[in-house]
């Protein structure tokens, strides 16, 4: 296992070609005294929209940053001190990007793979800066929803629906999940199908590194090419104000699971647009002001979504197994989903979606515990933060719907000394925030929703 980390010495980053509505990205490991192993990875375009033209200027910059962002998963497998980057060099601002994308976003793969992630991703750079490419506004406000199977999404639609803009769907990949979520939403969905190489999962089970990626950040990347293809004036994500939450710090570093969802990201991406190019389509979190436990009480609203939509990670592995269980009813994900739906449904809806009460299984518990900051860390699922938690189990509590479940004792000893104040909690919980990157307009109508629902 050690032979296979160590021995390459460097990543490179080659070429890539687009061609028709098929493009490739290629990779290589490499050193001094090994056989290199070289990567293909492919993406297919939606055919519904123009093909990508790599002769276009703004396309094989769109492309050239795709290229850059998928290498990740094939530099983690053995992490090599040395990049290459192949074809015109990085500036020292891309350098510092990709630097902080590469570091922060695998910031939990150093972490479990006791990796130590200070100075360890540098990126080549020359002097110079490069004009940003000018591009025409497009003529018609229309925007290119990321969809992802879960809630989030579902409540996004709706308010962009509300607003009156015209909206697709984008999903990177077609799993069943997001294929029923899309139906629902009735919309065109552009899908973009991605095959990784096949000798990535002969290394990993050669004992190669392995482990989590920024995958939002690689969604974001794509989705913009899909967008300045298409002629859609934005990409909307849907991510909340509590994925900036981290999990741990280590190494003096915060390690987050979501960090590519987080602001932190967002602010970074739309900062690297902006400098290589002038109208491009913009990049933002319609719910970045919004906690989970609001945009769960929004969701609550839509039954017509209950039946089609799972926020279990099951339902999402790069190995299909043919089987969509929807809930697992085991992992952090889905306790965390069941704790900020239940304040606002009742007990039928909420078997409905779930098919149990999780709250009733004391297996539960050591999550809860960790899922409530009260013991642990904060675990690496797309969960929220420990004072949602407190506020939905107080609000759970005063409703009296701890009784008589393995949760209330715990409830009592571990969790009511530290809400001395539940309603100040849960308000502080569902009151929209400021930080976001927002444009006045779309603040606007976020705001318009709200009071309206």
């Amino acid at each position: 296992m050690g032979a296979i980390h160590s021995d390459f010495q460097r990543f490179e980053f080659l070429h890539f070609e687009s061609r028709g509505h098929s493009a490739r990205f290629y990779y290589r490991l490499s050193s001094d005294h090994l056989t290199p192993i070289d990567f293909e990875e492919q993406l297919d375009w939606p055919t519904a929209l123009p093909a990508p033209d790599p002769l276009q200027p703004a396309v094989a910059q769109a492309l050239r940053n795709i290229h850059l962002m998928l290498g990740i998963s094939y530099y983690k497998s053995c992490c090599p001190r040395e990049m290459v980057v192949h074809g015109d060099p990085l500036n020292r601002q891309e350098a510092a990007f990709w630097e902080q994308l590469y570091t922060f976003g695998l910031g939990e793969f150093f972490y479990r793979n006791g990796l130590d992630p200070r100075g360890r991703v540098v990126f080549p750079w020359q002097e110079g800066d490069r004009a940003a490419i000018v591009l025409p506004e497009p003529t018609t406000e229309r925007v290119l929803l990321l969809i992802g199977g879960g809630k989030d999404s579902a409540v996004s639609h709706e308010i962009i629906q509300e607003s009156g803009v015209p909206v697709d769907l984008f999903s990177l990949g077609s799993a069943p999940w997001i294929m029923r979520l899309a139906a629902a939403f009735g919309a065109p969905h552009r899908v973009v199908k991605r095959r990784l190489d096949a000798k990535l999962f002969a290394l990993n089970a050669a004992g190669a590194y392995n482990g989590h990626i920024p995958i939002s950040a690689c969604i974001a990347f794509i989705s913009l090419l899909v967008a300045l293809v298409g002629g859609y004036r934005g990409v909307v994500a849907s991510n909340e104000r509590t994925a900036s939450y981290g999990n741990l710090v280590w190494h003096d570093l915060e390690i987050n699971h979501q960090w590519s969802k987080g602001l932190a990201f967002e602010q970074a991406f739309q900062h690297l647009h902006r400098q290589q190019f002038v109208n491009a389509p913009d990049y933002f979190s319609l719910l970045r002001p919004l906690s989970e436990l609001a945009i769960c009480g929004l969701f609550a609203r839509r039954m017509r979504y209950f039946n089609c939509f799972t926020s279990c990670n099951a339902n999402f592995q790069l190995t299909h197994t043919g089987q969509t269980p929807r809930w697992c009813g085991k992992c952090p994900k889905c306790l965390f989903v069941y704790l900020m739906m239940a304040p606002h449904l009742g007990e039928s809806r909420l078997h409905t979606i779930f098919g149990d009460n999780l709250l009733a299984d004391a297996a539960q518990l050591p999550t809860l515990e960790a899922l409530a900051g009260v013991r642990g860390h904060k675990p690496f699922e797309c969960v929220g933060t420990p004072e949602e938690v407190l506020a939905a189990l107080s609000h759970l509590e005063q409703q009296g719907r701890l009784a008589n479940t393995p949760v209330q004792g715990w409830y009592e000893t571990s969790v009511r000394p530290l809400v001395t104040d539940p309603a100040s909690l849960w308000q502080e919980q569902i009151t929209p925030g400021t930080e976001s990157t927002l444009s006045e307009l779309w603040r606007s109508r976020l705001d318009a929703y709200l009071r309206t629902h």
